[in-house]
């Protein structure tokens, strides 16, 4: 015990060393020694820092050398996972560069080398979820959110488990599914409330502050912008509140709107810079600045993969169509508009296709890879679940069995009741009417002193009697057929 606690003490004075050397300019060669001479799980602690500092959010003008710097310590060193650092390097650099379709061949590579049972495997496969969000494969990120929630639930870690509610959010406003984007931090929220936190995650007003903002509510937006960096809510990013300033001020169509999105441009930090110049196309185009919005477009539609993005393709086609058309260069407009319908049409192919192969997809063999290693141990509750289900399915079988047939017999004594008053009224009102009327008739003939001449005067009246009494009697017939008729 006392040999984990002080493993536990060097590595906390370790990272708070670390963090402080970061904040000083200490050269990266140092620290990335430092890291990989460190103890672990400190020093993979300390590696992921460099790689988001150095790597994610440098300049870029020193992110190559050091990208390069960190490659060649980390080759050096014998630590055990340095494979899947320097894909995870790699892949940090070409996302860094909107290589997305690279970034996302790199991450696989990092996960077939990490064991499912290591807490690396859900950094990464988070980290592929982040780039299948960008590249616009839903489903593939989808995927990779409820293995990891699942993952999270099994092992109980409520704090990791809202953030990655907040990431499904995200994915959600991405998808334009704004009401369910609203559920999932709904979700998140309760889950911290029921865990008695004093300060709800700022990322989860924030999240909601933008899904507020794609639906143009702008009261929402104000009231969850002021949330964040409350006393109720842990502390957030200064870029976070510079782009829900700019969405406030996008919504009551105010100039400054730009200023505020620029500020965001220039940061190296900005992990939604692609969605950052979306916004600047488009506060350009609303205040009439068709040059500079067409400007940020046709940057946009030649960059990297973004040529493969057809979601945001179809709404660059369609800004583009927007600006031509307030420039009254209507031939252009309607070509960039016809784009954009072309394109929203593939991007329904695409998504249907997506939905229907993605089991021979190369993330559904991550997936696999995850779920084998937990049906060993479920495969005995599996079976037990099967012989449950099967049997309630029996008992149901036999119940619904046995109130049809007492439904059934119900229904046979109510036809049986219905059948008896009918020809009950048949017998007592017709069948009587018509053969009191014969019985009338024949007394009359024999009553009368000339019979032949009062039967010659009653015998239309008697035929008739005999032909209705002969219909009705031939009525309780039928009927007493068709009964027999439905038992059979």
């Amino acid at each position: 015990m006392k040999t984990i606690l002080k493993t536990a003490v060097i590595s906390t004075l370790l990272l708070s060393f670390f963090s402080l050397s970061l904040c000083a300019g200490d050269g990266l060669l140092n620290k990335i020694k430092t890291a990989v001479t460190s103890p672990s799980p400190t020093t993979d602690n300390l590696i992921e820092k460099l790689i988001i500092t150095y790597i994610s959010q440098a300049n870029e003008e020193s992110v190559i050398s050091n990208k390069e710097t960190l490659l060649s310590e980390i080759l050096k060193s014998n630590h055990p996972d340095k494979k899947i650092f320097t894909y995870e390097i790699e892949a940090a650099y070409a996302k860094r560069l909107l290589q997305l379709e690279k970034a996302r061949y790199y991450i696989i590579k990092a996960l077939d080398e990490t064991r499912q049972e290591k807490p690396k495997f859900i950094s990464l496969l988070k980290t592929l979820a982040f780039i299948d969000t960008d590249l616009e494969n839903h489903m593939r990120a989808m995927e990779s959110y409820l293995i990891i929630q699942k993952h999270l639930q099994q092992i109980n870690d409520t704090d990791k488990l809202i953030l990655n509610y907040a990431n499904i959010a995200d994915l959600y406003t991405k998808s334009n599914l704004f009401n369910e984007a609203l559920d999932a931090l709904n979700s998140a929220q309760d889950l911290a409330l029921k865990q008695d936190y004093k300060q709800i995650p700022s990322l989860l007003y924030e999240n909601k502050a933008i899904a507020f903002f794609y639906l143009k509510n702008q009261d929402s937006l104000q009231y969850y912008a002021a949330k964040i960096g409350g006393r109720n809510a842990s502390p957030c990013d200064p870029l976070v509140n510079h782009r829900l300033k700019y969405m406030l001020l996008l919504l009551r169509k105010d100039r400054k709107a730009i200023d505020e999105i620029k500020v965001l441009i220039e940061a190296p930090n900005d992990p939604e810079k692609l969605y950052t110049y979306l916004h600047l196309a488009e506060a350009y185009l609303m205040f009439n600045q068709t040059a500079k919005a067409r400007e940020v477009i046709f940057k946009l539609l030649s960059s990297g993969d973004l040529k493969k993005l057809g979601y945001m393709r179809c709404k660059l086609f369609i800004l583009l169509g927007s600006a031509y058309e307030k420039e009254k260069q209507f031939e252009l407009a309607a070509q960039y508009y016809k784009k954009g319908t072309e394109q929203s049409s593939l991007n329904t192919l695409r998504m249907m296709k997506t939905g229907s192969i993605l089991n021979l997809l190369k993330y559904d063999e991550i997936k696999k890879k995850y779920v084998v290693a937990q049906e060993n141990l479920e495969v005995r509750q599996n079976f037990l679940l099967l012989f449950v289900a099967i049997t309630g399915m029996i008992i149901l079988t036999f119940i619904f069995l046995y109130r049809s047939l007492k439904i059934k017999k119900k229904y046979d004594e109510l036809m049986f009741n219905k059948l008896s008053s009918e020809i009950s009224f048949i017998n007592s009102h017709e069948i009587r009417k018509y053969l009191s009327n014969i019985l009338g008739i024949v007394m009359v003939i024999k009553m009368s002193e000339d019979r032949n001449e009062t039967y010659l005067e009653f015998e239309d009246a008697l035929f008739d009697s005999a032909e209705n009494l002969d219909t009705s009697i031939k009525s309780i017939a039928a009927k007493l057929n068709d009964k027999a008729g439905s038992y059979t």
